[in-house]
């Protein structure tokens, strides 16, 4: 394993499939700015601050990148898709990726300008990339959804369906045998690494984890939610409390939240035989009317629903919104801030009964 001390510097890695490697990237500048708008006294000193909380509200953020792509390490029958290659992924939304504190960070990023500057650099495409990322905040991933493929310049091009068309005679698949190449060109060149479970993020290994932490070893970021669910299960539903003895009428515990931005972004899967439970997080409390022997959820946008034991015969069921009643400082929802948070379940009875709590954690 490498030797690589830690970098509290955010390292930007990614953008849809283009990778940037250690040497890719030579500036990058982040910005974000809160909503606060103030408003000048007329016959004192300052201004008015309109704070609607406590913690700030952020506007859309920016990032800058200038990039440094050295196409001498690209095959040379590759070289001449390069700039297609790049400018398909740019040219698209997507998720932009990073790395800090040890964490794996990712926000919704779409390309605002691009600038290709002849470089004195030779063998090297220079590119200007300004970002829009429009929610305001960065995600930190969800490790389990994450899976690192070994990155190769000489595979970078897979699934991309690129030939030459000055040169009919030579078809972009004619290494794929004496079949007609027409009707192999999707198989030759969408190829991709199959996702295994060894690939995944928590899988992978500590040592190879910390060299992509901290080393920025090349690895290609493939976000899969329908994989991470198979191999995964119940985890994928978050943080699990649980009674401690069938008697007990009530889940009670602490859950920790790791960033500064504190998140409304929860969502709360109970299990067991419920009578009106109630949920309280923080103060901010559900009371879901009715009995209950199965399933509920709880969605971010404060959808409730119920779902029997027996998956085949019991659909899952809407929850009428009258049979909600919220107390909460948002309207409806939960507030999850950072360090440890307070989480009261009542109403269980007769049956041992969990509460599964999943926060999607952002940051600046």
């Amino acid at each position: 394993m490498m030797d690589c001390e830690y970098n509290p510097i955010r390292q930007y890695i990614q953008f849809n499939d283009l990778v940037f490697t250690a040497d890719t990237i030579t500036s990058a500048e982040y910005k974000v700015s809160s909503k606060v708008t103030t408003h000048p006294y007329s016959f004192r000193h300052g201004s008015y601050a309109p704070f609607k909380s406590e913690q700030l509200l952020l506007e859309e953020g920016t990032l800058g990148l200038t990039i440094h792509i050295d196409y001498r390490k690209y095959r040379k029958e590759d070289r001449k898709y390069l700039k297609d290659f790049i400018r398909l992924n740019i040219f698209k939304a997507g998720r932009i990726w990073a790395i800090e504190d040890n964490k794996i960070l990712w926000a919704y990023a779409y390309v605002t300008d691009y600038s290709d500057t002849y470089s004195k650099y030779k063998g090297y495409i220079s590119i200007d990339l300004d970002f829009n990322l429009y929610e305001g905040y960065w995600h930190i991933a969800d490790m389990k959804k994450i899976f690192l493929v070994p990155f190769n310049t000489c595979d970078a091009l897979e699934g991309y369906d690129f030939k030459d068309e000055l040169l009919e005679c030579v078809d972009c698949c004619a290494k794929c045998g004496d079949k007609d190449p027409d009707n192999y060109c999707e198989e030759c060149t969408a190829h991709c690494e199959d996702l295994t479970e060894e690939n995944n993020a928590c899988v992978v290994g500590e040592n190879v984890m910390k060299e992509f932490l901290e080393c920025t070893e090349s690895y290609k970021i493939v976000y899969d939610c329908k994989l991470a669910n198979k191999i995964f299960g119940d985890k994928m539903n978050g943080k699990k409390l649980c009674k401690k003895d069938y008697c007990d009428t009530a889940i009670a515990g602490k859950i920790y939240y790791p960033s500064v931005l504190s998140s409304e972004f929860v969502d709360i899967t109970l299990t067991g035989k419920w009578q009106n439970p109630t949920i309280d997080i923080n103060g901010d409390k559900l009371t879901i009317v009715g009995d209950y022997d199965g399933t509920i959820k709880v969605g971010q946008d404060g959808s409730v629903t119920y779902q029997g034991w027996d998956e085949k015969c019991c659909p899952v069921q809407d929850i009428d919104f009258n049979d909600t009643e919220w107390d909460s400082e948002q309207g409806y929802g939960f507030l999850i801030h950072q360090g440890k948070n307070r989480i009261v379940v009542r109403g269980s009875c007769c049956e041992m009964g969990c509460i599964y709590v999943n926060v999607d954690s952002i940051t600046m």
